[in-house]
């Protein structure tokens, strides 16, 4: 992201590490300008003013921005056979795989090797309709056909599309169930 920045030469330092820190790089040629309470902004550009009393809140701001531009990136890279990549949506994932130290992104017709662990996938996923359902497997809760009551306080998923079953075990039989609502 960039943004200009207008403001006095004693604060200039502390707003560009500030900026800095959030891969926020400063560029004349932005239209929307970070500006000290006092300077005169641009005629057509778009100010965010700040002071030495609401740097706090200029920060906070900023904060705020990047985690939604994640909230918007819906998309995840993975790697097939032929070493070429591909970006896939969320909507066109059924499950997430760990198998050893890989993890692979089932689609409809591939699977594709992803960089992130499971973990991170499960944090940065959880609002987005996938949930954790063993060890192995975070599964798109919209890629499931039907849901079957097994022995051992066992589920199994029947995936549509690609006529596959995965089973939520034990351990997160509880956190599915709430996220069901059931």
């Amino acid at each position: 992201m960039e943004m200009d920045l207008i403001c006095s030469e004693n604060l200039r330092r502390i707003i560009e590490e500030i900026l800095s820190n959030r891969k926020i790089t400063i560029s004349k040629d932005s239209k929307v300008c970070i500006i000290e309470r006092g300077f005169e902004l641009e005629k057509g550009k778009i100010g965010i003013y700040f002071d030495m009393e609401s740097i706090n809140v200029l920060m906070d701001y900023l904060d705020y921005m990047n985690s939604n531009k994640e909230d918007f990136k819906n998309v995840i890279t993975g790697k097939c056979d032929d070493d070429e990549l591909k970006v896939l949506t969320y909507d066109d994932i059924y499950y997430f795989e760990a198998m050893g130290n890989d993890v692979f992104c089932r689609t409809e017709n591939k699977k594709y090797k992803v960089k992130e662990k499971l973990y991170e996938l499960e944090e940065r996923l959880q609002s987005k309709g996938f949930i954790r359902i063993s060890k192995c497997f975070i599964v798109n809760i919209v890629k499931v056909d039907r849901i079957i009551s097994w022995f051992n306080s066992k589920l199994i998923l029947k995936i549509i599309d690609i006529n596959e079953e995965i089973y939520v075990t034990r351990k997160y039989l509880t956190e599915f169930k709430k996220f069901l609502g059931f």
